[in-house]
């Protein structure tokens, strides 16, 4: 393969990569806008909501790793279908809640009503099970 087709391969392939990274960050983006303009979130401008998911996504990922851990940790001493999946429940939605809070009080761009960071926080729990569920069911 001769130089040119090298460079040839190398461009498609970044190019490739650099579209699908820009195709799942925009489907982020203008979920959450119609998120926000569902449930009347006000916000200054595209870019202070393109820095409050960047944030939530930094403070998120980390509340997440604790919650995470403390997930694994009490599953151990609880019992039961449904005892486990409350106890998942409240701690999941506890630490996303406290993650989506902070960041919202840390930005003075961005107001979000507490009803609807609620609503947030179980929209989220909900698609994340269920997106278990289905991982479980291809296995």
């Amino acid at each position: 393969m001769g130089l040119f087709e090298k460079v040839l391969v190398i461009t498609a392939l970044t190019l490739v990569v650099v579209i699908s990274i820009m195709f799942v960050i925009g489907s982020i983006f203008f979920g959450v806008v119609g998120f926000f303009n569902l449930f009347g979130v006000q916000y200054t401008s595209p870019f202070s909501l393109i820095g409050f998911v960047l944030l939530l996504f930094l403070f998120g990922g980390v509340v997440d790793l604790i919650s995470i851990t403390l997930i694994t940790v009490l599953s151990q001493y609880v019992s039961g279908k449904y005892q486990s999946f409350i106890t998942r429940m409240l701690i999941d939605c506890t630490f996303t809640w406290l993650a989506l809070h902070m960041v919202d009080e840390y930005m003075n761009s961005i107001t979000i009503p507490l009803k609807t960071e609620i609503v947030a926080v179980l929209l989220l729990f909900f698609i994340e099970i269920a997106f278990d569920n289905r991982e479980k069911n291809n296995k």
